[in-house]
């Protein structure tokens, strides 16, 4: 799998009904890959995938954001904006970067243990755009 599989694997699972964004922005970088959109709320995601974590678990994951996309993404943040980052790995596992936690190296065995299965994030994303399940302080 790569970014493009995952990203399509989640898409999958949420219902048609849900506004979804396949942003591709050639003009300004940073811009996160989706943004999603119901009733109650509007969410943007950047999405990342590593196909294999490090081989220890005292490593620290290397999620790749660069530099405009943490300017990006924190800003949205500070405006009161729901945005996260979804680290999509090998096993179909994948770990929502919420609250700007995407600032905060994380270890091979802290991600792992926060790791949830692909459907999960779908329903994140549907709570988050339809049930008001803020991911902002």
């Amino acid at each position: 799998m790569n970014e493009h599989g995952f990203v399509k694997a989640v898409h999958k699972k949420l219902p048609t009904n849900l506004y979804r964004w396949k942003i591709h922005d050639s003009y300004t970088s940073g811009v996160p890959d989706a943004m999603y959109a119901g009733e109650k709320a509007i969410l943007f995601a950047e999405y990342k995938y590593i196909p294999k974590l490090p081989a220890r678990s005292t490593s620290p994951v290397k999620i790749n954001l660069s530099g405009l996309q943490v300017l990006w993404l924190n800003n949205f943040v500070n405006l009161g904006h729901n945005v996260v980052v979804i680290v999509g790995t090998e096993d179909r596992n994948a770990l929502i970067l919420k609250e700007k936690e995407w600032d905060t190296p994380i270890l091979k065995g802290e991600f792992l243990e926060k790791c949830i299965k692909i459907k999960d994030i779908s329903d994140y994303i549907l709570g988050v755009c339809t049930d008001q399940q803020k991911c902002i302080a």
